[in-house]
């Protein structure tokens, strides 16, 4: 994940014209550093976010954009970044009902 040089490649090559593979491969790369944990969660909320607001596709897994990746970079970190984005999802919303007490 850290290989992605930000070329665009996947996305043009997406039929739904997902950004879910950058996302992923950057979320991912910056997820896995050590002097990334402290703001991984607001990270990868943010981040998803943004790619909601900019009306990005929905990835449906048909795999073009890591058939065309100069870097070779997989699936697998969409699902890493689905990951993440779930356990910060649950981690705020936590973080909230604990503060309203």
């Amino acid at each position: 994940a850290a290989a992605c040089i930000g070329c665009g490649a996947c996305v043009a090559a997406c039929p739904n014209a997902s950004a879910a593979l950058f996302t992923g491969a950057k979320i991912s790369h910056l997820g896995l550093l050590p002097q990334g944990q402290p703001e991984r969660n607001l990270r990868v909320l943010s981040m998803v976010a943004r790619v909601k607001e900019e009306l990005f596709g929905s990835c449906t897994n048909i795999g073009e954009c890591e058939a065309v990746c100069p870097k070779e970079i997989k699936l697998e970190v969409i699902a890493r970044m689905n990951r993440d984005y779930l356990r910060a999802s649950w981690t705020e919303r936590g973080d909230a009902l604990r503060n309203e007490d």
